[in-house]
Protein backbone atom coordinates (compact mmCIF):
# COMPACT_ATOMS: atom_id res chain seq x y z
CA UNK A 1 0.00 0.00 0.00
CA UNK A 2 2.89 2.64 0.85
CA UNK A 3 4.63 2.35 -2.79
CA UNK A 4 0.72 2.14 -3.89
CA UNK A 5 0.56 5.84 -2.31
CA UNK A 6 4.34 7.10 -2.88
CA UNK A 7 3.33 6.45 -6.94
CA UNK A 8 -0.41 8.89 -6.63
CA UNK A 9 1.91 11.40 -5.02
CA UNK A 10 4.47 11.26 -7.31
CA UNK A 11 2.02 11.87 -9.92
CA UNK A 12 0.28 14.31 -8.24
CA UNK A 13 3.00 16.23 -7.77
CA UNK A 14 4.03 16.19 -11.69
CA UNK A 15 0.70 16.72 -12.65
CA UNK A 16 1.07 19.98 -10.88
CA UNK A 17 4.02 20.98 -11.68
CA UNK A 18 2.73 20.65 -15.37
CA UNK A 19 -0.05 22.75 -14.88
CA UNK A 20 1.89 25.46 -12.94
CA UNK A 21 4.14 25.54 -15.83
CA UNK A 22 1.38 26.18 -18.43
CA UNK A 23 -0.47 28.80 -16.60
CA UNK A 24 2.45 30.77 -15.94
CA UNK A 25 2.60 30.27 -12.18
CA UNK A 26 5.45 30.38 -10.20
CA UNK A 27 5.60 27.18 -8.18
CA UNK A 28 3.00 24.53 -7.90
CA UNK A 29 1.92 25.80 -4.75
CA UNK A 30 0.84 29.63 -6.23
CA UNK A 31 -1.42 27.56 -8.72
CA UNK A 32 -4.38 28.71 -6.82
CA UNK A 33 -3.44 32.96 -7.21
CA UNK A 34 -2.99 32.25 -10.47
CA UNK A 35 -6.65 30.05 -11.02
CA UNK A 36 -8.77 30.71 -8.06
CA UNK A 37 -9.41 34.39 -6.57
CA UNK A 38 -11.27 35.73 -3.64
CA UNK A 39 -14.72 35.56 -4.39
CA UNK A 40 -13.95 32.41 -6.42
CA UNK A 41 -13.08 30.58 -3.19
CA UNK A 42 -15.72 32.08 -1.25
CA UNK A 43 -18.06 30.45 -4.19
CA UNK A 44 -16.47 27.30 -3.52
CA UNK A 45 -16.71 27.16 0.06
CA UNK A 46 -20.04 28.07 -0.26
CA UNK A 47 -20.93 25.40 -2.77
CA UNK A 48 -19.82 22.84 0.24
CA UNK A 49 -21.80 23.69 2.49
CA UNK A 50 -24.41 23.34 0.27
CA UNK A 51 -23.81 20.03 -0.42
CA UNK A 52 -22.89 19.00 3.34
CA UNK A 53 -26.85 20.24 3.87
CA UNK A 54 -27.82 17.99 1.31
CA UNK A 55 -26.44 15.17 2.14
CA UNK A 56 -27.43 15.33 5.93
CA UNK A 57 -31.17 16.08 4.77
CA UNK A 58 -30.98 12.94 2.31
CA UNK A 59 -29.13 10.31 4.65
CA UNK A 60 -31.23 8.27 6.41
CA UNK A 61 -32.11 8.94 10.34
CA UNK A 62 -30.82 5.89 11.47
CA UNK A 63 -27.81 6.41 9.57
CA UNK A 64 -26.76 10.03 11.04
CA UNK A 65 -27.86 8.70 14.77
CA UNK A 66 -24.84 6.25 14.57
CA UNK A 67 -22.25 8.52 12.33
CA UNK A 68 -22.89 10.86 15.60
CA UNK A 69 -22.28 8.14 17.89
CA UNK A 70 -19.40 7.61 16.28
CA UNK A 71 -19.92 4.46 14.62
CA UNK A 72 -19.58 3.29 11.29
CA UNK A 73 -22.35 1.74 9.20
CA UNK A 74 -21.80 -1.50 7.07
CA UNK A 75 -21.70 0.77 3.83
CA UNK A 76 -19.00 3.30 5.07
CA UNK A 77 -16.80 0.34 6.29
CA UNK A 78 -17.02 -0.98 2.37
CA UNK A 79 -16.55 2.35 0.84
CA UNK A 80 -13.45 3.06 3.20
CA UNK A 81 -11.99 -0.17 2.42
CA UNK A 82 -12.01 1.08 -1.24
CA UNK A 83 -11.11 4.64 -0.79
CA UNK A 84 -8.40 4.49 1.20
CA UNK A 85 -6.10 3.00 -1.06
CA UNK A 86 -6.65 5.74 -3.60
CA UNK A 87 -8.00 8.95 -1.20
CA UNK A 88 -4.88 9.86 0.53
CA UNK A 89 -3.95 13.47 -0.16
CA UNK A 90 -1.16 15.05 1.15
CA UNK A 91 -1.38 17.17 4.29
CA UNK A 92 0.75 19.72 3.28
CA UNK A 93 -1.67 20.13 -0.05
CA UNK A 94 -4.14 23.05 0.93
CA UNK A 95 -5.81 22.71 -2.74
CA UNK A 96 -6.39 19.06 -3.12
CA UNK A 97 -10.11 19.62 -2.94
CA UNK A 98 -10.14 21.57 -5.47
CA UNK A 99 -8.43 19.86 -8.22
CA UNK A 100 -10.30 16.60 -8.35
CA UNK A 101 -11.25 17.03 -12.13
CA UNK A 102 -10.22 19.37 -15.04
CA UNK A 103 -13.31 21.25 -14.76
CA UNK A 104 -11.65 24.06 -12.38
CA UNK A 105 -8.46 25.17 -14.47
CA UNK A 106 -10.54 24.66 -17.82
CA UNK A 107 -12.03 27.60 -17.16
CA UNK A 108 -13.14 29.15 -20.82
CA UNK A 109 -14.10 26.18 -22.27
CA UNK A 110 -17.82 26.08 -23.51
CA UNK A 111 -17.55 22.00 -23.30
CA UNK A 112 -20.17 20.26 -21.29
CA UNK A 113 -17.12 17.64 -20.59
CA UNK A 114 -14.23 19.44 -20.50
CA UNK A 115 -12.31 15.98 -21.13
CA UNK A 116 -13.69 16.05 -24.49
CA UNK A 117 -12.11 19.50 -25.25
CA UNK A 118 -9.71 18.76 -28.44
CA UNK A 119 -8.77 22.74 -28.49
CA UNK A 120 -7.63 21.90 -24.95
CA UNK A 121 -5.48 18.86 -25.82
CA UNK A 122 -3.73 20.31 -28.75
CA UNK A 123 -2.77 22.76 -26.39
CA UNK A 124 -1.33 20.26 -23.59
CA UNK A 125 -0.64 17.66 -26.44
CA UNK A 126 -0.10 19.30 -29.89
CA UNK A 127 -2.59 16.88 -31.30
CA UNK A 128 -4.61 18.53 -33.65
CA UNK A 129 -8.54 18.15 -33.43
CA UNK A 130 -9.10 16.51 -36.60
CA UNK A 131 -6.26 13.94 -36.21
CA UNK A 132 -9.52 12.47 -33.87
CA UNK A 133 -11.72 12.34 -37.67
CA UNK A 134 -12.71 8.40 -37.88
CA UNK A 135 -12.66 6.86 -41.87
CA UNK A 136 -11.11 9.90 -43.30
CA UNK A 137 -9.04 7.38 -45.81
CA UNK A 138 -10.46 6.23 -49.29
CA UNK A 139 -10.38 2.57 -47.77
CA UNK A 140 -12.69 2.81 -45.36
CA UNK A 141 -14.67 5.76 -46.07
CA UNK A 142 -17.83 4.01 -46.77
CA UNK A 143 -17.60 1.23 -45.07
CA UNK A 144 -21.28 1.97 -43.75
CA UNK A 145 -22.58 2.94 -46.51
CA UNK A 146 -22.79 -0.26 -49.00
CA UNK A 147 -24.37 1.81 -52.02
CA UNK A 148 -21.57 4.44 -52.12
CA UNK A 149 -19.09 1.91 -51.68
CA UNK A 150 -20.35 0.10 -54.57
CA UNK A 151 -20.94 3.06 -56.77
CA UNK A 152 -17.41 4.28 -56.05
CA UNK A 153 -15.71 1.02 -57.12
CA UNK A 154 -17.79 0.71 -60.44
CA UNK A 155 -16.38 4.43 -60.97
CA UNK A 156 -12.91 3.76 -60.39
CA UNK A 157 -13.47 0.61 -62.56
CA UNK A 158 -14.76 2.76 -65.54
CA UNK A 159 -12.02 5.36 -65.32
CA UNK A 160 -9.50 2.57 -65.40
CA UNK A 161 -10.83 1.24 -68.71
CA UNK A 162 -11.10 4.68 -70.23
CA UNK A 163 -8.20 6.98 -69.24
CA UNK A 164 -5.72 7.67 -72.17
CA UNK A 165 -2.28 6.71 -71.87
CA UNK A 166 -0.19 8.92 -69.48
CA UNK A 167 1.60 12.03 -71.19
CA UNK A 168 4.05 14.39 -69.78
CA UNK A 169 5.43 17.50 -71.14
CA UNK A 170 8.61 19.21 -69.71
CA UNK A 171 7.67 22.74 -70.37
CA UNK A 172 7.73 26.11 -67.97
CA UNK A 173 4.81 27.22 -68.75
CA UNK A 174 5.79 31.26 -68.83
CA UNK A 175 7.63 30.49 -71.85
CA UNK A 176 5.58 28.07 -73.53
CA UNK A 177 2.48 28.84 -75.04
CA UNK A 178 -0.07 26.69 -74.07
CA UNK A 179 -2.23 27.00 -77.26
CA UNK A 180 0.60 24.76 -78.76
CA UNK A 181 -0.78 21.79 -76.70
CA UNK A 182 -3.81 22.08 -80.06
CA UNK A 183 -6.30 20.52 -77.88
CA UNK A 184 -9.42 22.15 -75.44
CA UNK A 185 -9.35 20.41 -72.27
CA UNK A 186 -12.38 19.97 -70.09
CA UNK A 187 -10.45 19.85 -66.40
CA UNK A 188 -7.34 21.91 -65.83
CA UNK A 189 -5.51 21.11 -62.56
CA UNK A 190 -2.79 24.30 -61.90
CA UNK A 191 -0.65 23.61 -59.10
CA UNK A 192 1.45 26.96 -58.75
CA UNK A 193 4.80 26.99 -56.85
CA UNK A 194 3.52 30.06 -54.45
CA UNK A 195 5.61 31.54 -52.20
CA UNK A 196 3.49 30.67 -49.22
CA UNK A 197 4.52 27.39 -49.40
CA UNK A 198 7.55 27.66 -49.37
CA UNK A 199 7.51 30.44 -46.50
CA UNK A 200 5.57 27.95 -44.76
CA UNK A 201 8.04 24.72 -45.16
CA UNK A 202 10.98 26.89 -44.22
CA UNK A 203 13.02 25.20 -46.79
CA UNK A 204 15.33 26.85 -49.49
CA UNK A 205 13.41 26.79 -52.83
CA UNK A 206 14.56 25.01 -56.29
CA UNK A 207 12.15 26.52 -58.77
CA UNK A 208 11.13 30.11 -58.72
CA UNK A 209 8.21 31.64 -57.25
CA UNK A 210 4.91 32.26 -59.13
CA UNK A 211 3.24 35.70 -58.15
CA UNK A 212 -0.73 36.13 -58.99
CA UNK A 213 0.28 37.94 -61.76
CA UNK A 214 1.97 35.85 -63.30
CA UNK A 215 -0.48 32.90 -62.63
CA UNK A 216 -3.21 35.72 -64.48
CA UNK A 217 -1.44 35.97 -67.38
CA UNK A 218 -1.46 32.25 -68.12
CA UNK A 219 -4.15 32.01 -71.53
CA UNK A 220 -6.27 29.11 -69.56
CA UNK A 221 -9.26 30.72 -71.41
CA UNK A 222 -7.72 29.51 -74.75
CA UNK A 223 -7.37 25.98 -73.94
CA UNK A 224 -10.36 25.61 -72.11
CA UNK A 225 -13.55 23.63 -73.64
CA UNK A 226 -16.47 25.53 -74.14
CA UNK A 227 -17.51 23.81 -71.32
CA UNK A 228 -14.87 23.01 -68.44
CA UNK A 229 -13.88 23.14 -64.92
CA UNK A 230 -10.38 24.39 -63.60
CA UNK A 231 -9.29 23.74 -60.35
CA UNK A 232 -6.76 26.11 -58.31
CA UNK A 233 -4.55 25.30 -55.56
CA UNK A 234 -4.32 28.53 -54.00
CA UNK A 235 -2.83 28.18 -50.04
CA UNK A 236 -4.85 29.49 -47.70
CA UNK A 237 -3.49 33.27 -47.28
CA UNK A 238 -3.93 36.05 -50.00
CA UNK A 239 -4.49 33.72 -52.59
CA UNK A 240 -8.40 32.70 -51.38
CA UNK A 241 -9.00 36.74 -52.98
CA UNK A 242 -5.84 36.79 -55.93
CA UNK A 243 -7.14 32.90 -57.06
CA UNK A 244 -11.24 34.10 -57.60
CA UNK A 245 -9.62 36.91 -59.82
CA UNK A 246 -7.39 34.54 -61.55
CA UNK A 247 -11.04 32.59 -62.24
CA UNK A 248 -12.84 35.44 -63.79
CA UNK A 249 -9.82 36.62 -66.06
CA UNK A 250 -10.07 32.99 -67.40
CA UNK A 251 -13.84 33.13 -67.89
CA UNK A 252 -14.73 30.67 -64.84
CA UNK A 253 -17.23 31.28 -61.79
CA UNK A 254 -16.06 29.98 -58.47
CA UNK A 255 -18.44 27.36 -57.67
CA UNK A 256 -16.80 25.15 -54.39
CA UNK A 257 -13.66 25.29 -52.39
CA UNK A 258 -12.01 22.13 -52.02
CA UNK A 259 -10.40 22.13 -48.50
CA UNK A 260 -7.62 19.95 -47.50
CA UNK A 261 -7.03 19.55 -43.52
CA UNK A 262 -3.39 18.47 -42.53
CA UNK A 263 -3.73 16.19 -39.59
CA UNK A 264 -0.36 15.63 -37.72
CA UNK A 265 -1.08 11.83 -35.96
CA UNK A 266 2.48 11.13 -36.71
CA UNK A 267 4.40 14.24 -35.46
CA UNK A 268 2.32 15.74 -33.01
CA UNK A 269 3.18 19.17 -31.56
CA UNK A 270 5.70 19.43 -34.33
CA UNK A 271 4.73 22.45 -36.45
CA UNK A 272 6.57 23.96 -39.72
CA UNK A 273 7.71 27.29 -39.85
CA UNK A 274 5.18 29.60 -38.68
CA UNK A 275 4.13 31.97 -41.76
CA UNK A 276 5.08 35.63 -40.63
CA UNK A 277 1.95 36.55 -42.34
CA UNK A 278 -0.52 34.69 -40.09
CA UNK A 279 -2.45 35.24 -37.17
CA UNK A 280 -2.98 31.73 -36.38
CA UNK A 281 -0.69 28.01 -37.11
CA UNK A 282 -2.42 27.19 -40.31
CA UNK A 283 -3.41 23.77 -41.09
CA UNK A 284 -5.53 23.91 -44.13
CA UNK A 285 -4.69 24.55 -47.60
CA UNK A 286 -7.70 25.72 -50.26
CA UNK A 287 -8.23 24.56 -53.90
CA UNK A 288 -10.96 26.65 -55.59
CA UNK A 289 -12.99 25.38 -57.95
CA UNK A 290 -14.28 27.21 -61.43
CA UNK A 291 -16.82 26.51 -63.82
CA UNK A 292 -17.06 27.58 -67.44
CA UNK A 293 -20.39 26.97 -69.62
CA UNK A 294 -23.88 25.89 -68.63
CA UNK A 295 -23.58 23.08 -66.87
CA UNK A 296 -26.29 21.41 -64.83
CA UNK A 297 -26.88 18.74 -62.47
CA UNK A 298 -30.31 17.49 -63.58
CA UNK A 299 -29.67 17.92 -67.57
CA UNK A 300 -25.80 16.84 -67.69
CA UNK A 301 -25.50 13.75 -66.48
CA UNK A 302 -23.49 12.99 -69.86
CA UNK A 303 -20.51 15.79 -68.39
CA UNK A 304 -21.03 15.46 -64.53
CA UNK A 305 -22.03 13.11 -61.77
CA UNK A 306 -22.84 15.81 -58.81
CA UNK A 307 -22.64 14.61 -55.51
CA UNK A 308 -20.20 11.55 -55.54
CA UNK A 309 -17.36 13.07 -53.07
CA UNK A 310 -17.53 15.35 -50.66
CA UNK A 311 -15.36 19.02 -50.68
CA UNK A 312 -12.71 18.15 -47.86
CA UNK A 313 -9.40 16.05 -47.76
CA UNK A 314 -8.07 15.43 -44.78
CA UNK A 315 -4.70 13.56 -44.49
CA UNK A 316 -1.39 13.56 -42.88
CA UNK A 317 0.73 16.81 -43.34
CA UNK A 318 3.75 16.43 -45.71
CA UNK A 319 7.21 16.02 -44.02
CA UNK A 320 9.27 19.11 -44.18
CA UNK A 321 10.57 20.48 -47.62
CA UNK A 322 7.45 18.39 -49.39
CA UNK A 323 4.84 20.29 -50.75
CA UNK A 324 2.76 17.85 -52.91
CA UNK A 325 -1.24 18.24 -52.96
CA UNK A 326 -2.97 14.86 -51.94
CA UNK A 327 -3.32 12.48 -54.41
CA UNK A 328 -7.46 12.51 -53.99
CA UNK A 329 -7.94 15.62 -55.43
CA UNK A 330 -7.33 13.70 -58.91
CA UNK A 331 -9.91 11.03 -57.34
CA UNK A 332 -12.17 13.64 -56.81
CA UNK A 333 -11.85 15.14 -60.27
CA UNK A 334 -12.12 12.30 -61.92
CA UNK A 335 -15.54 10.76 -60.16
CA UNK A 336 -16.71 14.14 -60.81
CA UNK A 337 -16.34 15.33 -64.41
CA UNK A 338 -16.82 12.34 -66.88
CA UNK A 339 -14.37 14.43 -69.53
CA UNK A 340 -11.31 12.24 -70.62
CA UNK A 341 -9.08 15.77 -71.75
CA UNK A 342 -7.46 16.46 -68.33
CA UNK A 343 -4.28 18.57 -68.31
CA UNK A 344 -2.19 19.20 -64.97
CA UNK A 345 0.52 22.25 -64.65
CA UNK A 346 2.94 22.64 -62.70
CA UNK A 347 3.09 18.56 -62.59
CA UNK A 348 5.71 16.37 -61.35
CA UNK A 349 7.16 13.06 -61.86
CA UNK A 350 5.08 11.97 -59.02
CA UNK A 351 1.93 13.07 -60.19
CA UNK A 352 1.95 11.52 -63.83
CA UNK A 353 -0.88 9.12 -63.91
CA UNK A 354 -3.12 7.82 -66.77
CA UNK A 355 -5.36 9.88 -68.12
CA UNK A 356 -3.85 13.27 -67.85
CA UNK A 357 -1.47 15.63 -69.68
CA UNK A 358 1.02 16.36 -67.28
CA UNK A 359 3.04 19.88 -68.18
CA UNK A 360 5.66 21.15 -65.80
CA UNK A 361 9.14 22.80 -65.68
CA UNK A 362 10.68 20.04 -63.28
CA UNK A 363 9.80 16.85 -65.27
CA UNK A 364 12.44 14.83 -66.30
CA UNK A 365 11.33 13.60 -69.59
CA UNK A 366 8.36 13.99 -72.28
CA UNK A 367 6.68 12.06 -74.63
CA UNK A 368 3.57 14.20 -75.51
CA UNK A 369 2.67 14.41 -78.91
CA UNK A 370 -0.42 16.53 -80.03
CA UNK A 371 -1.11 14.19 -82.75
CA UNK A 372 -1.32 10.97 -80.79
CA UNK A 373 -2.86 12.62 -77.88
CA UNK A 374 -5.79 13.97 -80.04
CA UNK A 375 -6.47 10.83 -82.12
CA UNK A 376 -8.06 9.48 -78.72
CA UNK A 377 -11.02 12.02 -79.31
CA UNK A 378 -11.17 11.80 -82.90
CA UNK A 379 -14.65 9.99 -82.63
CA UNK A 380 -17.20 12.38 -82.05
CA UNK A 381 -18.50 12.47 -78.01
CA UNK A 382 -15.29 10.00 -77.78
CA UNK A 383 -13.89 12.98 -74.93
CA UNK A 384 -16.62 11.44 -72.89
CA UNK A 385 -15.87 8.72 -70.04
CA UNK A 386 -19.67 7.65 -70.72
CA UNK A 387 -21.43 5.91 -67.90
CA UNK A 388 -23.10 1.91 -67.25
CA UNK A 389 -26.80 1.31 -66.24
CA UNK A 390 -25.54 0.13 -62.79
CA UNK A 391 -23.54 3.74 -61.90
CA UNK A 392 -26.44 5.53 -63.20
CA UNK A 393 -28.74 4.03 -60.55
CA UNK A 394 -26.67 4.04 -57.66
CA UNK A 395 -25.33 8.01 -58.06
CA UNK A 396 -27.22 10.65 -55.84
CA UNK A 397 -29.50 12.87 -58.08
CA UNK A 398 -31.12 16.40 -58.29
CA UNK A 399 -35.04 15.76 -57.54
CA UNK A 400 -36.91 16.54 -60.73
CA UNK A 401 -37.49 19.98 -61.51
CA UNK A 402 -41.35 21.35 -60.53
CA UNK A 403 -43.83 21.88 -63.45
CA UNK A 404 -45.01 25.50 -64.06
CA UNK A 405 -48.26 24.36 -62.92
CA UNK A 406 -46.98 23.14 -59.43
CA UNK A 407 -45.03 26.63 -59.11
CA UNK A 408 -48.05 28.44 -60.05
CA UNK A 409 -51.01 29.87 -57.40
CA UNK A 410 -52.99 27.46 -55.13
CA UNK A 411 -56.47 26.40 -54.80
CA UNK A 412 -59.34 28.40 -55.56
CA UNK A 413 -60.39 29.69 -52.53
CA UNK A 414 -64.12 30.59 -53.00
CA UNK A 415 -65.34 33.58 -55.12
CA UNK A 416 -66.03 33.12 -58.98
CA UNK A 417 -64.80 29.60 -59.72
CA UNK A 418 -62.84 28.21 -62.89
CA UNK A 419 -58.94 26.79 -63.17
CA UNK A 420 -57.47 30.28 -63.72
CA UNK A 421 -59.41 31.66 -60.64
CA UNK A 422 -56.44 30.36 -57.67
CA UNK A 423 -54.19 33.37 -56.19
CA UNK A 424 -50.81 33.69 -58.00
CA UNK A 425 -52.59 31.88 -61.26
CA UNK A 426 -52.01 32.74 -64.67
CA UNK A 427 -55.08 34.64 -64.86
CA UNK A 428 -54.44 36.64 -61.64
CA UNK A 429 -51.07 37.36 -63.04
CA UNK A 430 -52.64 38.74 -66.30
CA UNK A 431 -55.70 40.91 -64.62
CA UNK A 432 -52.52 43.03 -62.65
CA UNK A 433 -51.06 43.87 -66.49
CA UNK A 434 -51.99 47.99 -67.28
CA UNK A 435 -53.67 46.39 -70.58
CA UNK A 436 -55.57 43.81 -69.76
CA UNK A 437 -58.93 43.06 -71.36
CA UNK A 438 -61.01 40.08 -69.81
CA UNK A 439 -63.46 37.53 -71.65
CA UNK A 440 -66.43 39.71 -70.62
CA UNK A 441 -64.97 43.48 -71.01
CA UNK A 442 -62.63 45.35 -69.82
CA UNK A 443 -60.87 48.89 -68.02
CA UNK A 444 -60.94 52.00 -70.47
CA UNK A 445 -59.23 54.18 -68.34
CA UNK A 446 -59.24 56.00 -65.32
CA UNK A 447 -62.53 57.72 -64.77
CA UNK A 448 -64.71 55.38 -67.50
CA UNK A 449 -67.08 53.16 -66.78
CA UNK A 450 -66.87 49.86 -65.71
CA UNK A 451 -67.95 47.63 -68.05
CA UNK A 452 -66.57 43.95 -67.54
CA UNK A 453 -67.54 43.05 -63.78
CA UNK A 454 -70.51 43.59 -62.30
CA UNK A 455 -70.06 46.27 -59.19
CA UNK A 456 -70.08 44.21 -55.95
Amino acid sequence: MNSRLQEIRERQKLRRQLLAQQLGAESADSIGAVLNSKDELKEIEETRETCRASFDTSVPSSKRKAQAEGEDTEEDVEEQKDEVEVQQPEESNPYEEVYKDSSTFLKGTQSLNPHNDYCQHFVDTGHRPQNFIRDVGLADRFEEYPKLRELIRLKDELISTTNTPPMYLQADPENFDLRDLKCKFDVILLEPPLEEYYRESGISHTERFWTWDDIMKLDIEEISALRSFVFLWCGSGEGLDLGRMCLRKWGFRRCEDICWIKTNKNNPGKTKALDPKAVFQRTKEHCLMGIKGTVRRSTDGDFIHANVDIDLIITEEPEMGNVEKPVEIFHIIEHFCLGRRRLHLFGRDSTIRPGWLTVGPTLTNSNFNPEAYASHFAIPNSHLSGCTEEIERLRPKSPPAKLKSDRGGGAPRGGRGGPNAGRGGDRGRERNRPNFRGDRGGFRGRGGPHRGFPPR
